[in-house]
């Protein structure tokens, strides 16, 4: 168990403390199609995750991500 910089013991097997679990990072761009690309790194760095978004479908992407945020 370590201590944290207040001095209060802390273990990373105490869940209730744990805001948000380790993800990979992920990038947000457009291609030269104008598409929008969310990639996630794999940590390997052998096989990104990529979804390409068509620029007219994008608004139909961030209204479901919106009602999933909502429920």
């Amino acid at each position: 168990m370590a201590d944290r910089d207040d001095g209060v013991p802390f273990s990373w097997k105490d869940t209730d403390s744990i805001v948000i679990e380790r993800v990979e990072a992920i990038a947000v761009y457009s291609n030269p199609k104008g598409d929008t690309v969310i990639r996630q790194s794999d940590s390997m760095g052998e096989n990104d995750a990529v979804i390409i978004i068509p620029k007219s479908r994008l608004k139909e992407l961030i209204q479901a991500l919106q009602n999933e945020l909502d429920n």
